[in-house]
């Protein structure tokens, strides 16, 4: 039982009050103070300054205890209302209240508090005396509602503030999601016909054993690299920072070296005269061939892929085929790779699309890429 009293105690023990609210109370605190300085305006009387404090101090939990610190400064305003007179001109503990409760509360229970403190106001001027003066109760309701309408504005922002930053959020995992799958992807798929290969020529052919471990070694090593510039990303606080040389159209050369150190035949053509291209459009026609080549390599069973890149003054056409055994059992949206693809190319204007030919076979992919972008 006294254990269970002491929880109790525990549970509505009010928490530390938080900087910015200490800061609030004391600057309700000083204006308050201020109008006994002002002559004519209130009249110095210590009960009296003693009861509106204590009308502020609930303050210091305004967002932490909203209603409990609304139902208490609004009863305790009450009290002051009731029995000092002239109140003070602007009843500043009040306003505040009424600010939280519309930056802070939401849905039933604000709609409920913002009803019982305007019925509050009315009591007020009741008590006051002041029902028959239509200024000062059009002055008290607009102030109120002012302050309600400026807490509730506060909410919406924030509230469009945290959209954004989720958005810009899931957009930044989805980059880093798409990186990562190019990356590790490519590399593994390398790794693994290397592997599958390599036993093969132990026996027969050394060199060509020796080779393919050197080949899975090389792609493990590249792999690493380009994931501390992706480690290095996600821990700095600025996101260019620590991230190595994004991969572009001139390391074609590279990748494609790579892709034959496995055995697959890969053809690179290029007509056209080639129009410049902005940095991001740069990396997703690179990522385009590299996706393509990743695929043929895991699930294709191909012999033989084409690069063919086709510039013209408007934009770049990039086709990647192979004579594997097509989308027999691709999943009917191309997979991850090729969502990702997606959606990398859509922030430069660019498209993709992808088919199977049922008389001839394999696999063709082709993305379109403006130039200029």
């Amino acid at each position: 039982m006294l254990s269970t009293g002491a929880h109790l105690i525990r549970a509505f023990r009010p928490r530390r009050p938080r900087r910015e609210d200490v800061l609030v109370a004391v600057i309700v605190l000083l204006l308050n103070s201020g109008t006994y300085l002002i002559p004519g305006v209130v009249t110095w009387g210590p009960w009296r300054y003693l009861l509106e404090t204590a009308t502020i101090v609930p303050l210091l939990w305004r967002e932490t205890h909203v209603v409990p610190v609304a139902v208490v400064t609004g009863t305790l305003t009450l009290v002051v209302t009731a029995f000092v007179h002239p109140a003070q001109p602007f009843p500043f503990a009040v306003l505040v209240v009424e600010y939280t409760i519309g930056s802070v509360l939401r849905g039933r229970t604000r709609a409920v508090m913002v009803g019982i403190y305007m019925v509050g106001n009315v009591t007020a001027e009741y008590l006051h005396k002041q029902m028959g003066n239509p200024g000062d109760f059009f002055i008290t309701f607009t102030l109120s509602m002012t302050s309600l309408f400026l807490g509730v504005l506060m909410q919406s922002e924030r509230d469009s503030l945290s959209v954004r930053a989720d958005r810009s959020l899931r957009t930044e995992r989805a980059r880093i999601a798409r990186d990562m799958h190019d990356v590790v992807g490519h590399a593994v798929a390398l790794m693994v016909v290397q592997a599958e290969a390599g036993p093969l020529f132990i026996r027969d052919k050394p060199e060509r054993a020796e080779a393919a471990f050197e080949a899975i070694s090389a792609a493990g090593r590249d792999a690493m690299a380009q994931l501390r510039g992706l480690v290095g990303t996600l821990q700095s606080d600025r996101e260019e920072a620590g991230r190595g040389p994004l991969p572009t159209l001139a390391d074609l050369d590279e990748l494609v070296h790579q892709v034959r150190r496995t055995g697959l035949q890969v053809r690179v053509e290029q007509t056209g005269s080639a129009s410049a291209l902005s940095s991001g459009a740069e990396t997703a026609a690179y990522r385009v061939v590299q996706e393509a080549l990743t695929n043929t390599l895991k699930h294709a069973r191909a012999s033989r892929a084409e690069v063919r890149l086709t510039w013209s003054p408007s934009m770049l056409e990039i086709s990647v085929a192979d004579n594997g055994r097509g989308l027999a059992d691709a999943s009917a949206d191309g997979g991850h790779g090729l969502s990702g693809l997606r959606e990398r190319l859509a922030p430069v204007g660019g498209a993709l699309s992808w088919t199977s030919p049922p008389d001839t076979g394999g696999f063709a992919l082709t993305a379109v890429i403006p130039s200029g972008q």
